[in-house]
């Protein structure tokens, strides 16, 4: 009995040895592995432009909009995640990815909802929900991704529905922009991303504008 009781301490710390190696391999294996990056749509161009505009850059100034509200921008399932997607157009088109380590800050329609959001304040005045005197903007986003056409070109593509309403429907429109990526990866289809929105936004603002809203 006195030989299985000094025997205990000896097991206790092998087996404390064997915990503390376990540990240490299970951090050597989480710090091996890419660490995820995360993206968003980088500064507004809205802002920018009515700061050259303020600056005299000789940049003609987009046409205002009337007060509008603006509803909550809507999408398929697929882009309510946080997923940076990619279609290989030339091999898979009808196969949607994702990349593995890297993701939006958060879900593609919120990203562009604020932008879209940022875009009508800057060339007007952004209503509250509420406010029934102004016409609404109803946005929903239908393709959000980077298109390959071949293994080392891409573009990321934006195509949505705008629809404007107040009592009823005044217009609706598809739009589409495209807009080549700097590189054949994710970050290079941020980039093309952010450049597709903004072009797209400014599109469908050009379109409200021309619209009888009064």
């Amino acid at each position: 009995m006195p030989r299985l009781l000094r025997s205990t301490p000896a097991r206790l710390r092998a087996a404390l040895l064997i915990f503390s190696a376990g540990l240490a391999l299970s951090g050597c294996a989480l710090t091996r592995g890419e660490p995820t990056i995360t993206y968003d749509l980088g500064p507004a161009v809205a802002t920018s432009a009515a700061t050259s505009a303020a600056s005299g850059s000789g940049n003609p100034a987009p046409a205002p909009l009337p007060k509008l509200r603006v509803a909550q921008t809507d999408g398929p399932n697929w882009l309510e995640g946080n997923a940076l997607f990619y279609r290989l157009q030339y091999a898979q088109a009808q196969r949607l990815q994702a990349y593995a380590t890297q993701r939006w800050v958060m879900s593609p329609t919120r990203l562009f909802d604020e932008r879209l959001r940022e875009a009508v304040a800057a060339r007007g005045t952004l209503a509250w929900s509420g406010d029934s005197s102004a016409p609404g903007l109803k946005v929903d986003l239908l393709e959000f991704d980077q298109v390959f056409d071949s293994a080392t070109t891409s573009a990321g593509v934006v195509r949505l529905r705008a629809t404007v309403y107040r009592h009823g429907m005044l217009g609706q429109q598809t739009f589409e922009a495209r807009r080549p990526a700097p590189s054949a990866d994710g970050a290079g289809g941020v980039k093309a991303l952010a450049e597709a929105s903004d072009a797209v936004i400014a599109a469908l603002l050009d379109w409200i504008s021309t619209l009888q809203l009064k």
